[in-house]
């Protein structure tokens, strides 16, 4: 597995990379402790993973230093170049709104493209 760290002036954030990583506790351990969740996702990648992926984040870590109790909440987009638009943004703002997640929660995108372009817009631009 690969760990790039993105660093944007105030803070900085990692992306992880690599196989097996959706069954992995390493995952887990890289989210901020008891934060709920958004998996942003596409119809293509959600049938292939997506169902792996939650239980993955629901599963019980059992560390001393932390509780990983949180709500995890997901966004199905539909899959394609042409639907990098703010109407699919807008899915991904009614999908948090509906969980009643708040600014300081984590969206994870699970996939690249549309995927991540779309669900790192909504990070940016949710409750600021």
């Amino acid at each position: 597995m690969q760990t790039l760290k993105v660093d944007v002036g105030h803070t900085s954030y990692p992306i992880k990379i690599g196989p097996g990583l959706l069954g992995d506790g390493e995952l887990q351990d890289s989210l901020i402790p008891g934060r709920d969740l958004c998996v942003v996702t596409n119809t293509t990648v959600a049938r292939l993973y997506l169902e792996k992926l939650q239980a993955t984040l629901a599963a019980p870590r059992n560390t001393a230093r932390r509780s990983d109790a949180r709500r995890i909440a997901h966004c199905v987009l539909p899959d394609g170049e042409q639907y990098k638009t703010l109407e699919t943004a807008g899915g991904v703002f009614d999908a948090l709104v509906g969980a009643r997640l708040n600014r300081d929660s984590t969206i994870l995108a699970l996939g690249g493209g549309v995927v991540g372009d779309i669900a790192g817009f909504a990070a940016a631009c949710y409750q600021r």
